[in-house]
């Protein structure tokens, strides 16, 4: 006698490859319930929803508790790239449940948050169900269900005043703040949240002025590997700028055959001043002062590699062979590795004039909280620098613009 077979299987790894591979066939809805989100899982579907062709729902039930904001166990900077994307996001108190829907036919659900972590690194199960709707469909209804009984606790949607309000409380809890210290007074731990409350009982557990919040405070994630995305301590890229406003580069040039030809340091990038402040394994973005494709002035961006730190013996000597005459102005230098560029003309790459505008204020550390900075501003900030520093957001920017530049014209690697 026949029976009815579900495509179900088991995860204990690539939960995020499958997430991915879900994600790319997703035409109209995708649903998404977790208490912790990254901002790099964040951008990566802000980016995929910005980028579709097709008009696709997106609807993020997760927690808003401040403790988890700053200690970086939930991304605050990640929920409002969602925001900005046009997710709608709302909050929930006590949320352990994490489920991933995709177009009522899909669903992924076991113990991985949406975070880089939760897909990649740590040691978690689930199941994943391939266009399965009828199973799928109780999944939806449990999550609309969900949704709904948050609307009628009150109005816990995420909003741009309620991201804006607690960006000022979690940067002033912030400010010098490193992680929370062992054996500190629990009445130190923030335990401010916001969001629907479903669970009562377990509200007023918490709500009792003898529960010992932090002994059961929920971070599933290893926070030794996560931040939170202030200012104050972004670790975004660097942009590392060669050449001169005075002597501009060709943008026929190709980069990597242009330094073969010119120098004989293909993992070496130089500098005016001991570059001491290039922290090692820092995403490094190689831009060529030269023209972009309309002539207009402006670096080009043509790779990134792995940045190593400046040692104190980094300086080319006049005794050395390989010395040129132009090391008289830059005798620093710092190695980098995994490098990768364009193998197309330097006209092909990004050019820093559109990364500004594409990004604005949200370019550089500076600027990154100053929203009315005038463009122009922000486009010549670069002058007269050897390399500036990004914020992570154009960091996570540059390189996915770069990757799908490498995809459709080539690259080679150093």
């Amino acid at each position: 006698m026949g029976g009815v077979y579900m495509s179900v299987n088991f995860l204990n790894e690539n939960i995020g490859k499958e997430y991915l591979s879900l994600l790319e066939s997703t035409s109209k809805s995708i649903y998404i319930m977790s208490p912790f989100i990254s901002f790099s899982t964040a951008n990566q579907l802000s980016t995929w929803l910005e980028e579709t062709s097709d008009n696709i729902v997106c609807k993020i039930i997760t927690r808003f508790n401040r403790e988890e904001f700053i200690q970086g166990a939930n991304s605050l900077k990640g929920i409002e790239r969602l925001f900005e994307a046009g997710v709608e996001l709302y909050a929930l108190q006590h949320l352990h449940s994490k489920l991933y829907l995709f177009d009522n036919s899909s669903c992924i659900m076991g113990s991985a948050n949406f975070t880089l972590s939760g897909f990649f690194k740590n040691h978690e199960l689930g199941i994943i169900l391939k266009e399965e709707p009828d199973f799928t469909k109780q999944c939806v209804d449990y999550f609309e269900d969900t949704l709904e009984r948050i609307k009628q606790c009150g109005d816990f949607r995420i909003t741009r005043e309620v991201l804006d309000k607690e960006f000022k409380y979690v940067s002033r809890s912030t400010s010098g703040l490193g992680k929370m210290k062992k054996d500190t007074n629990p009445n130190e731990f923030n335990q401010h949240r916001w969001g629907a409350v479903l669970d009562k009982k377990e509200n007023e557990r918490q709500s009792d002025f003898q529960y010992k919040f932090k002994e059961h405070y929920d971070i599933l994630e290893n926070t030794s590997i996560l931040y939170y995305n202030t200012t104050e301590n972004v670790i975004g890229g660097r942009i590392k700028f060669e050449g001169n406003g005075d002597n501009r580069i060709a943008n026929t040039d190709i980069y990597l055959e242009r330094k073969k030809k010119n120098y004989q340091f293909m993992n070496r990038t130089f500098f005016h001043k001991r570059p001491s402040s290039i922290k090692e394994g820092e995403t490094l973005f190689i831009a060529q002062v030269s023209r972009d494709k309309h002539g207009n002035g402006t670096p080009m961006i043509v790779g990134y590699a792995v940045a190593h730190a400046y040692q104190d013996g980094n300086m080319i000597q006049k005794n050395d062979p390989r010395y040129h005459k132009w090391n008289e102005d830059y005798p620093h230098y710092i190695e980098f590795s995994n490098g990768k560029f364009l193998k197309t003309p330097i006209v092909n790459g990004i050019s820093l004039i559109e990364v500004g505008n594409e990004l604005k204020h949200k370019l550089y550390p500076g600027t990154e909280t100053k929203p009315d900075t005038p463009l122009p501003d922000i486009l010549k900030r670069h002058h007269q620098k050897a390399h500036i520093q990004i914020t992570q957001e154009a960091t996570h920017y540059l390189k996915t613009r770069l990757d799908r530049l490498f995809e459709e014209q080539g690259y080679d690697t150093i």
